[in-house]
């Protein structure tokens, strides 16, 4: 039986992709001049919810993802892996950087001029050098190092029976994020080049799942039947949390965790059943949209934060732009030059990607 993962690969696209949607929401929310470059006029508490929600469980699902598909990549390119993830990741990472620290400079600059930053925003116009969005490529390296590493050791935990009869019970590794997260702080990876400790912790079990789910791969009937009921309790989870002001309370924290495990493990369900198709445009672009959808994000706030339009046509006006573009910047500059194949969008490559197994 030919085995692909055409529904792992759409997740992880719409993941890459909802950080258009979640990252357009900060100048939206009430009162966050301090924390974010740009205020907009027009605010709802609902962006509070919005992105508390995406924030919880966007990141852990797309971890989990990578993990998985790096697994793949192992088994595919053997001594060729770290070669595969470092074109992959790194060269992206060392590329798009310096154009994105140029960027977000310039945009902090407008939004001064324009008069839409806090005062109390601390680096205001200041040249700061920093990974911004582009963090997750760095980390994702890290993790692919420590995995092959491992690999090259006789240590192994496999979760093939868990994943076979009680799935369920890898929830309890939301005590663990929440654990880390509690004792050692709130990941804050976008700020430093240094990896962090927390945003280890936070991100690098999530990856070590993925891994394992990759191994297990053969065993998920379990997993797969009970996808549904993870994600709906995540979803009800992370609202209960993320309307009330429980989200800043440990018992909040605690669930959110917990529903980010529940929802990764049910996304991830919900993707390996039965049924491909080949990939469509919005999964090749996905990595490149993510790339360069920041900078793009941040000007669309500074340009509507004055406006005296309701907020969701703001908001909608900063989205649908920020797609536009990078989907436009896609179709002109990527899809039918060299850059698709180096960041792996190809369709060939997409293909490719999905090796035929044995189950």
């Amino acid at each position: 039986m030919t085995g692909r993962f055409d529904g792992l690969d759409r997740v992880r696209a719409g993941a890459m992709l909802l950080g258009v949607v979640y990252h357009a929401t900060y100048a939206f929310i009430p009162d966050v001049g301090p924390w974010f470059p740009v205020q907009a006029r027009a605010t709802s508490t609902v962006f509070v919810a919005v992105a508390g929600v995406i924030h919880a469980v966007r990141m852990p699902v797309f971890f989990a993802l990578s993990g998985f598909f790096a697994a793949l990549v192992l088994d595919k390119r053997g001594a060729g892996f770290l070669g595969d993830r470092f074109r992959r990741l790194m060269v992206p990472f060392f590329v798009a950087t310096p154009l994105s620290v140029m960027a977000d400079t310039a945009i902090r600059r407008l939004a001064l001029r324009e008069g839409v930053m806090d005062a109390r925003y601390d680096v205001q116009g200041d040249w700061v050098l920093r990974p911004l969005h582009l963090w997750f490529l760095e980390y994702l390296f890290l993790f692919c190092l420590a995995a092959w590493l491992l690999s090259k050791t006789r240590l192994t935990a496999r979760l093939d029976g868990l994943f076979a009869r009680a799935p369920e019970v890898l929830v309890a590794g939301g005590l663990l994020t929440f654990g880390a997260q509690h004792f050692v702080g709130e990941p804050q990876p976008a700020f430093s080049f240094a990896p962090q400790v927390a945003s280890l912790l936070a991100f690098g079990p999530f990856f070590a799942l993925g891994w394992a789910l990759h191994r297990a791969r053969t065993s998920t009937d379990a997993l797969t039947r009970r996808a549904w009921p993870m994600v709906l309790a995540a979803l009800v989870t992370c609202l209960v949390v993320f309307t009330r002001p429980l989200q800043w309370q440990p018992p909040g924290q605690a669930l959110a965790a917990v529903a980010a495990w529940l929802m990764t493990l049910g996304v991830m369900g919900l993707a390996l059943r039965p049924g491909s198709r080949s990939p469509g445009l919005l999964v090749q672009s996905a990595y490149w949209v993510y790339l360069v959808h920041h900078p793009l994000v941040q000007l669309g706030q500074v340009l509507v934060a004055r406006r005296e339009w309701p907020v969701w046509l703001s908001y909608g006006a900063v989205v649908l732009g920020t797609f536009a573009v990078s989907f436009g910047s896609y179709a002109l500059v990527v899809r039918h030059t060299p850059l698709a194949g180096w960041l792996g969008s190809a369709p060939g490559h997409q293909r490719a990607s999905k090796v035929s197994e044995r189950t």
